[in-house]
């Protein structure tokens, strides 16, 4: 049985924010660091998995001005966060910005044409500068940054469909230790858990593929840089308690080739893996992850509270471990779609 959260944490934030504009704080600020908040926090996911997808385990070199303080951070223990493990979140919007410059290839088709990008940082500069310094807005700060937003739908909604854009490859089409390993199931894990798997503990494994909008459409055959891998698990009325997963030193082995872990509800987890990494540590690593699962695949049934509950458990655990996100969700087909609630939105998938 999962704890109780915490009954009072809506109505402290709430207290506080009551406070706050209570105190004389402008209601506008609030909304502009809200809207901020969505900004980079999209930018840093962005970068993150297309550094993955790009780099596979050995992405964090492109972020080594982050370390120093990701490093003095984790001295304080007592107030580490979801993202205290991302290198991502310590680095200033400035070097987070140029970062994206430098892998434009990679990262531009989400944002706009370029030379308007760059003119639009200009004016996001002087609007993340007064709310650093704790300003005043500016009156049109807020109309800036939620047009920002609304220029940015098609290029999010691009991102996270092409995630979920998924296909199962033709084990001929791939000539490596996974296409041989689980398309084929000649992986000694592969050939003592799937059928073991879905006859004990009732769970489904698939695999699958998906390609980032910059990655080579013709190396799909012996996929790699751009490519990403899906091992799926779906234990039926097995829930799995991802916190309790995530932590499991099972995992520490390959936590590093991690690129996300998902769980679209409580009987379904996915682990993603970089095609860029090596093929057989990526092999060995879906085995090690099914191994894992199946230890935390515990018959029970879960009311609509427990399910609630589960969910609220199974957030803020690591910035790699996404529930209830856009990743988790948003397909090609989920159109028509307002994604930042900035009043653009996408009626029709774009191209890819």
């Amino acid at each position: 049985m999962w704890p109780e959260p915490p009954p009072t944490e809506n109505s402290v934030v709430g207290r506080a924010l009551e406070a706050a504009v209570g105190s004389g704080m402008p209601a506008e600020s609030l909304a502009l660091y809200a809207r901020w908040w969505q900004l980079e926090t999209w930018l840093r996911d962005l970068a993150y998995l297309e550094l993955r997808a790009l780099r596979g385990a050995a992405w964090t070199e492109a972020v080594r001005a982050a370390a120093g303080r990701q490093t003095q951070d984790a001295a304080y223990t007592h107030m580490l966060s979801a993202d205290s493990q991302d290198p991502l979140a310590y680095l200033d919007v400035s070097s987070l910005t140029d970062l994206i410059e430098r892998r434009w290839d990679q990262m531009g088709y989400a944002l706009m044409e370029r030379s308007t990008w760059q003119g639009r940082l200009v004016d996001l500069s002087r609007i993340r500068h007064r709310i650093g310094h704790v300003r005043a807005p500016h009156q049109d700060d807020l109309g800036r940054l939620e047009q920002t937003l609304r220029d940015l739908e098609r290029g999010a909604f691009t991102a996270f469909a092409t995630y979920n854009d998924r296909w199962l490859p033709d084990p001929s089409d791939v000539p490596n230790a996974i296409g041989h390993g689980w398309l084929r199931g000649q992986h000694e894990a592969a050939q003592r858990l799937i059928e073991h798997a879905r006859r004990q503990y009732e769970t489904r494994f698939r695999l699958r593929l998906s390609r980032r909008p910059w990655a080579d459409r013709e190396t799909h055959a012996s996929p790699g840089a751009g490519y990403l891998w899906h091992a799926e698990f779906y234990p039926r009325e097995r829930p799995v308690d991802i916190r309790r997963l995530w932590h499991d030193s099972q995992l520490d082995e390959i936590r590093p080739l991690i690129v996300h872990l998902l769980a679209d509800h409580p009987w379904h987890v996915g682990f993603t893996f970089a095609a860029a990494d090596d093929d057989r540590a990526v092999s060995d690593a879906i085995g090690v992850a099914f191994d894992t699962v199946l230890q935390f695949c515990q018959p029970r049934f879960l009311s609509d509270e427990q399910v609630r509950r589960w969910s609220e458990r199974a957030t803020n655990v690591d910035y790699r471990v996404l529930v209830g996100s856009r990743w988790n969700t948003l397909e090609p087909t989920t159109v028509p779609i307002d994604i930042f609630g900035a009043g653009g939105g996408v009626e029709a998938a774009p191209s890819w």
